[in-house]
């Protein structure tokens, strides 16, 4: 028998047809009919000796190999995929170009800039380190190394500001007396005459918002490194930017920012503006709320001026917005875009109006880079600094965003945008959280967090606006009664697709309290209730520890397959997110302190739990299930059974539909019905794989050992593994399987053609996470290690019948691993899940 494909048809889609003949060269049929047949008649008509099962492997991997007009399942964000590759290249090629300008000393060539040289070879150090490129890089050690020297000590302010950035970025703590001496020189050359508050080239009368801009950002990152900062300095710079911001804050167009008196507004300034009150906010929160016992006021206030500010100020930027060029000013563009990462970043805007303003920018920067240098430059910025610049959008911007803010609530009828501020109770919360677990060991040194529109995204993207994050957070003091309709369904399509809910009552408020309650019962018409988590529950070990024996922090939760994906904290910890500060104020209560750490490493637990500390960049989303693939019939295509049994045999419902679009890329099409059968049907013998996961204990019947042994007798498959390494479906299995087929596993070797397959994936390395402590006795550090999968199997004859892994795949597949799941990443869990797939095929 021979199988083929027509010849393509000159319209792009491909060959049209599948032709099976005979040996003889006789037709036997064609594809469309192929497809609607049972896979046994196929074996029969196609006059196979072998026993039907190997004839429907063979066929389906042949027609998959050849993949004959059958496109592959689609994905939910082809553009983020393609923009993606681009930009990693973007900033790959940049990296290069600016190691390559740089001179012998570590100094980059200066000619545009003849009075900065210190503050060039610093940003261009700064776009390194932010990039991903290492400390002990050469061509970083370099200048990191020049700017250390005493004879290079700066006195302009941008220079000293950049300085301290490209420092403070290296961390060496060798540079962290330099980093104080040069925030010192800093906070005295801040203008105290006519514009209190900014600052000039040299501590000057004259000021302007550029200057004002880089020296906040320069002492914002003094302060992260440990030196104190005159909150007086905070103060004044403040108060600058509140009083030269142009037009009143509350025009439906915005305010914005000029670079000083006679200057038009410009986006470059604008978003200066927003940036450097977002900063001066975060460092100037007090205690004032706090009363005489330590016992905070949460909601005493919610109208606060800075705030008003900076949404006025995104307003005009909104309706001015544009990437190509600075919004009244043709000059500075790539500074501005610089400005324009930061601004949306810091106050977690994915959106300026209706421009993503990360991925225009990146679509911009990624087609304007020099294909030959690899360089960016323009009129007004030379190829060192417009690299620079460039590099640092993309690669900052880039950051995986944790945490989604869902904005919700009653909405104006004319404008549909949401009235009042109960949604952002604390607008700093998610902010501090994520700025928090930023400066923790282990965690990346830049995370981000953005707000979406529960409405916008029903209305647009849908799920995969929500995709963007592994955690959706929500809290407020109203009943949210409004999550109705389409935010409904999108809030329950997300949780199915493996997302993640995190909620929180503000100010004490009962009425929040009930209607999330009553929220979930609408999510799942009353299938399932919120329910209090017990002081053993893994969220209060995953990250910092609160033992069992103590009084834990309050939780409700909602289980879903392999972990709870609803949590709900009928207390406000957002309160003491907002109030959390790199350095305390003056003064601060031991009991505010206490608050505060408490509630911070409580939220640092949720996110270590929900993420399993699996993050991704803004351009990556997991695989969306659609509506199409989760119903069609899967004609033509492989069909992988699942057997159930008492062990939790549903544990990760959607991990097969996960491996499939991994599938689909080596041309496999899985059906994404996946029929679940007892061991005993007889329908076992119509499926080339079996598939098993759990995560407790179980027994097989004598007669469903029987019948299992006999399909792996004739020529069946099972795959298997623990969810989360459980060691109760561990044992179980087991013992099953010696019991099934009389022999124990055995680690299958490295050297077996199952981990490298020609037409799947090199799987001999791979990363593997194990919690390395006891459950209950201590907080979890899962410990990663790079090495051999851990696979072990049955032989019957010369093959594999049965492969087992007591690491878990299935929960990484779902992307609900978390850090007490002794398992293997999303990442390397896919590549071994797919070679098994076709191990099973090819055999």
């Amino acid at each position: 028998m021979r199988i083929g494909c027509d010849a393509a048809n000159g319209t792009g889609e491909g060959p049209r047809a599948v032709l099976i003949t005979t040996s003889q060269g006789r037709p036997l049929l064609e594809k469309d009919f192929l497809y609607s047949m049972p896979i046994s008649h196929l074996a029969a008509m196609a006059g196979f000796e072998m026993h039907f099962r190997q004839a429907a492997r063979l066929l389906l991997l042949v027609l998959a190999l050849l993949c004959c007009g059958r496109p592959a399942c689609s994905q939910p964000n082809p553009d983020d995929d393609a923009l993606r590759e681009r930009v990693l290249q973007a900033i790959a090629n940049a990296q290069k170009a600016l190691m390559g300008m740089q001179k012998r000393d570590g100094t980059w060539p200066n000619n545009a800039y003849p009075s900065n040289d210190v503050g060039l070879t610093s940003l261009a150090t700064l776009a390194l380190l932010n990039s991903g490129v290492p400390a002990d890089n050469d061509s970083v050690r370099r200048a990191v190394g020049w700017l250390k020297r005493p004879e290079n000590d700066p006195d302009h302010t941008y220079d000293l500001a950049l300085a301290i950035m490209a420092l403070a970025a290296s961390g060496d703590p060798a540079v962290n007396g330099k980093i104080s001496r040069m925030a010192q020189r800093l906070e005295q050359y801040q203008n105290r005459g006519d514009g209190s508050g900014a600052w000039g080239y040299r501590g000057e009368e004259h000021w302007d918002n550029s200057n004002t801009q880089y020296a906040i950002l320069g002492l914002r990152e003094a302060a992260y490194a440990g030196v104190p900062v005159d909150r007086e300095v905070w103060r004044r710079a403040q108060e600058h930017f509140l009083s030269t911001q142009q037009g009143p804050i509350n025009n439906p167009t915005g305010a914005p920012w000029r670079y000083t008196p006679g200057y038009e507004p410009t986006g470059s300034m604008t978003v200066a503006g927003i940036a450097s009150l977002t900063i001066t906010s975060s460092m100037l929160d007090d205690d004032n709320d706090v009363t005489a016992d330590g016992q905070i006021d949460c909601c005493r206030n919610l109208d606060d001026p800075v705030d008003a500010s900076i949404e006025s100020g995104v307003r005009w930027l909104s309706s001015h917005f544009r990437v190509r060029s600075n919004p009244g000013n043709e000059n500075w563009p790539l500074y501005y875009l610089y400005g324009l990462e930061r601004a949306g970043r810091f106050t977690g805007q994915r959106f300026f109006g209706d421009h993503d303003w990360y991925r225009e920018g990146a679509e911009f920067l990624v087609s304007s880079q020099s294909v030959r240098e690899g360089v960016w430059k323009s009129r007004t910025e030379d190829q060192v600094a417009g690299t620079s610049l460039a590099l640092l959008f993309l690669a900052k911007g880039l950051s995986p965003v944790v945490i989604n803010k869902l904005k919700f609530g009653t909405r104006n009828p004319e404008t549909r945008e949401v009235i009042g501020r109960d949604w952002n109770q604390h607008s700093r919360d998610i902010s501090n959280l994520v700025d928090y677990t930023s400066g923790l060991p282990g965690w990346p040194k830049l995370l981000t967090w953005q707000i979406v529109d529960l409405r916008t995204a029903a209305d647009g993207e849908g799920v995969a606006a929500l995709l963007q994050s592994p955690i959706q957070f929500m809290s407020g003091t109203d009943r949210p009664d409004t999550i109705e309709g389409r935010e409904l369904d999108l809030l329950r399509d997300y949780l199915v697709q493996g997302g993640f809910l995190f909620a929180m009552q503000n100010c004490g408020s009962e009425q929040f309290d009930a209607g999330f309650r009553d929220l979930i019962r609408r999510l799942f018409d009353g299938q399932y209730e919120l329910r209090k988590l017990p002081p053993t529950h893994d969220v209060y070990r995953s990250e910092n520890l609160f033992p069992p024996d103590t009084e834990v922090p309050e939780l409700w939760g909602v289980d879903f397959g392999c972990r709870t994906a609803i949590i709900y904290a009928p207390y406000d910890h957002a309160c003491r997110w907002q109030k959390w500060m790199k350095r305390d104020p003056p003064n601060r209560a031991i009991a505010v302190k206490t608050q505060v750490d408490r509630s911070m490493k409580l939220g640092v637990n949720v996110i270590a739990y929900a993420t399993g500390r699996e993050l991704q960049d803004k351009l990556q989303r997991p695989k969306i299930l659609t509506p199409a693939e989760l119903n069609r019939l899967g004609r033509g295509q492989l069909t992988i059974g699942r057997l159930r049994h008492t062990g939790g045999w549903d544990t990760a419902p959607n991990a097969l539909r996960r491996l499939q679009s991994a599938l689909d890329a080596v041309n496999i099409e899985v059906a994404s019905e996946t029929p679940t059968l007892a061991a005993t049907d007889a329908a076992l013998f119509s499926f080339p794989l079996l598939y098993m996961h759990g995560r407790k204990n179980f027994q097989f019947s004598a007669e469903e050992r029987a019948k299992l042994k006999e399909y792996l007798e004739n020529g069946g498959f099972l795959f298997a593994d623990a969810c989360c390494g459980s060691t109760q479906f561990d044992e179980s299995f087991r013992k099953m399987i010696e019991e099934t087929l009389g022999q124990k596993l055995q680690r299958i070797p490295i050297d077996d053609e199952l981990y490298k397959l020609e037409l799947g994936y090199d799987i001999r390395k791979v990363k593997r996470r194990v919690p390395s402590n006891a459950p209950g006795l201590s907080s979890i550090a899962a410990e990663e290690t790079v090495g051999e999968p851990v696979l072990e199997g049955i032989k019957l004859g010369n093959k594999y019948v049965v492969v087992y892994s007591k690491y878990d795949i299935s929960c990484a597949l779902e992307r609900q691993s978390t850090s007490a799941c002794a398992g293997y990443p999303t990442e390397d869990a896919v590549r071994i899940a797919v070679n098994l797939v076709l191990y099973g095929l090819l055999q």
